[in-house]
């Protein structure tokens, strides 16, 4: 009689093994879908044409919002632009803290040329119109992966004036003048790549910083660890970038985020054509 509790929990563990290895199989055969539908704002794919020390990067975002991110308020725009690759001058590293959870936020980068021009690339999960972002669904294989290529004026002033959140814009410190325009090429390609062989996006080691953490090993080997709790809870993914010498400042973290805050400034100018440049104008403590 003693045996049969015991063969009754290895059955249990027997069956949720099984079950284990069904979901598992089941996740590894799941495709990547590439047709749509998809909402307004992840409709196009971003791709890369290089041209010697020229870039045009085709269906650059830069959508005008009235107010929400509802589509009535929704006004869509796309170009394509020619950037001179040896004219890049310096890489930005921005965050948005998510609203009540301090522990998690979107990350991306954006690139300065000489000339007041601006491409921002941030690396998201595609969603289905209606389907809103978990970070739990995102374990799974539920979103595609995207590269999105965008005007500051969309990337910057979306999360700024339209969500309300807060946003740090800090610069970059490289450690060779070049690696900007290594990093931006390295992260183009992986663009072009992606509109070929998509891929999924995952919570845990292939999300918006984690991505980032990728390609600014592939262009400095080691500058950044291989795995970090900061790419999970990227909350915290300021103050790893700051610990590993990547932010071009000697400020603590706290003092930083005060310094590149640029949510306030950003609702004070509103959608004008220097918007980048006006954004930028920080206290020089």
């Amino acid at each position: 009689m003693k045996t049969k509790p015991r063969k009754i929990i290895y059955s249990i563990l027997a069956g949720l093994g099984l079950l284990l290895v069904i979901s598992i199989a089941w996740q590894s055969l799941k495709k990547v879908p590439t047709e749509g539908p998809w909402p307004p704002e992840l409709s196009r794919l971003s791709t890369a044409e290089f041209n010697g020390n020229s870039v045009t990067v085709k269906n650059v975002r830069n959508f005008r919002y009235s107010g929400s991110e509802a589509d009535k308020d929704i006004t869509p725009n796309y170009y394509d632009k020619t950037y001179d690759l040896t004219k890049l001058v310096r890489v930005w590293y921005i965050t948005e803290p998510f609203s009540g959870h301090s522990i998690a936020a979107h990350t991306f980068l954006s690139f300065e040329f000489s000339g007041g021009e601006f491409l921002s690339i941030s690396v998201e999960a595609r969603e289905r119109p209606g389907q809103s972002y978990s970070i739990y669904a995102g374990m799974l294989h539920t979103y595609p992966i995207m590269y999105i290529a965008a005007d500051e004026k969309d990337m910057v002033f979306l999360r700024a004036n339209i969500r309300k959140s807060d946003v740090y814009v800090y610069p970059v410190k490289l450690s060779r003048p070049e690696n900007g325009r290594l990093l931006l090429t390295d992260i183009l390609n992986t663009m072009n790549d992606l509109a070929v062989h998509p891929s999924w996006y995952n919570t845990l080691w292939a999300n918006c910083t984690s991505s980032i953490a990728y390609h600014v090993n592939r262009v400095s080997p080691g500058r950044l660890p291989a795995l970090a709790w900061q790419f999970a809870l990227t909350g915290y993914a300021d103050e790893l970038a700051l610990n590993a010498g990547l932010l071009n400042t000697s400020l603590s973290i706290d003092q930083a985020r005060q310094k590149y805050s640029i949510s306030e400034k950003s609702r004070e100018i509103g959608y004008t054509t220097n918007y980048s440049e006006l954004i930028r104008q920080f206290d020089s403590n």
